[in-house]
């Protein structure tokens, strides 16, 4: 008898259930591995290219960071107007009666021919409207007690676009004192004095807002209605009087991942992590496909090695990329750098005088002594985002020695206009 083959079809156990299983699972995991590897490279090449300009960022980069943008156009600007107004006979634009602002602005010869101030004057006053212009009352102060010795003291510019050149008005006691500060190269106490004494003078025009700015910086355009703006809501808001000044300028730099506040960044990660574990187990317990797919394995993947990768990338990116000062006033008690600009209501200006003349012999800068004097009298400190100013002095005042802090000193943001 002839016999005719048997196709066997093989019989489904549960061994062969549970392979099918753990092949999909080895199969879904490498699935999840390589997807999650993809996702963080093509992130971390995208921080790379966007987030160089952070100096906060493990993917600054200073060639593009201090590329000057916004900068070089405004000190054009600057200068176009310091131009025109060194080629005109015309008098100075006048005051009203009170001022709404006293700017004082002490400058010294830079070690260098090249002078900054020009920069600075110009852009404080480029594109103000005539009202504006007449509500403040401008100050430059020749800080030296030979006012011939700065280069800018004879340029016809100077006396045109100023309500008033300071010069020493002093005892023979406080020159030769000065004299000594000069000889000596003691620019510590030398600014201290000089701060203290534009501030009283810069208080006697009445203007109800004293604002003290560098010879080394530039203005972006509209900082004085943002600024005028920003003053009355802290009218407003601060009437007791319990605040010091709004900044002007500020450097990103020392505003990153500080590690005072580790115990708040160890707190947000724990709670992301318990986050997205509570939301993964849910849905794979509310879903039959998450059941098949979504294995204990491909949790610990997700949760103890994808998350942390991300929260590591994230604090790569930096602070400043990833959580950004939004536009307006901030209250900034700490973390503020550095002395380039300061608005201060007038109330508070005796009680500074006098703090920075007893601060004399003390080895104090500005700020320093600004920021020890609000957090022992209590006073609250603000600054107005995006900074107003731009610090461009390359050569430091102060001689040799701080040329490279000096130029380092950036906000990062004022070239983004």
């Amino acid at each position: 008898m002839r016999l005719r083959p048997r196709i066997v079809l093989g019989t489904f156990d549960e061994s062969d259930a549970s392979f099918t299983w753990r092949s999909l699972s080895r199969s879904s995991t490498t699935w999840l591995l390589s997807s999650l590897v993809v996702i963080w490279f093509l992130t971390y090449q995208y921080c790379r290219l966007n987030y160089s300009r952070d100096p906060t960022s493990y993917f600054f980069d200073a060639a593009h960071g201090y590329e000057r943008r916004y900068s070089a156009h405004r000190e054009q600007e600057a200068h176009e107007l310091v131009t025109s107004a060194n080629t005109t006979s015309a008098a100075p634009v006048p005051t009203q009666d009170i001022p709404l602002m006293c700017i004082g602005i002490a400058t010294v010869a830079r070690p260098s021919a090249q002078q900054y101030v020009q920069g600075t004057i110009g852009s404080l006053l480029h594109g103000l409207r005539e009202e504006e212009r007449r509500s403040i009352y401008l100050m430059p102060f020749i800080a030296h007690t030979k006012p011939a010795d700065h280069p800018i003291y004879r340029e016809p510019w100077l006396a045109v676009l100023s309500n008033r050149i300071l010069e020493y008005d002093v005892s023979e006691e406080d020159r030769a004192r000065l004299q000594q500060f000069e000889e000596g190269h003691h620019f510590r106490n030398k600014s201290m004095y000089d701060y203290g004494y534009l501030l009283k003078k810069c208080s006697e025009t009445g203007a109800p807002w004293i604002t003290m700015v560098e010879d080394d910086v530039l203005a972006r355009a509209g900082w004085y209605p943002e600024a005028r703006h920003a003053l009355e809501r802290l009218r407003v808001e601060e009437s007791d009087g319990r605040w010091l000044y709004l900044r002007m300028f500020y450097t990103e730099s020392l505003l990153g991942w500080n590690s005072e506040e580790w115990a708040r960044y160890l707190g947000w990660s724990l709670v992301s992590f318990l986050v997205l574990l509570a939301v993964l187990v849910g849905a794979r317990i509310k879903s039959p496909r998450l059941q098949r797919s979504l294995s204990n394995l491909n949790l610990i993947i997700i949760c103890f090695s994808a998350l942390p990768a991300f929260i590591i990338l994230y604090f790569m990116a930096g602070r400043i990329s990833m959580q950004p000062m939004a536009r307006g006033v901030h209250q900034m008690d700490r973390f503020g750098c550095c002395s380039q600009g300061f608005i201060f209501p007038r109330a508070i200006v005796p009680r500074l005088v006098d703090r920075t003349n007893k601060a004399m012999h003390e080895d104090y800068y500005v700020d320093m002594l600004l920021e020890r004097w609000a957090d022992a009298e209590n006073l609250k400190r603000y600054v107005l985002v995006p900074s107003m100013l731009q610090h461009v002095g390359a050569k430091s005042s102060k001689g040799w020695g701080y040329d490279e802090s000096a130029g380092t000193t950036w906000n990062f943001g004022f070239e983004d206009h």
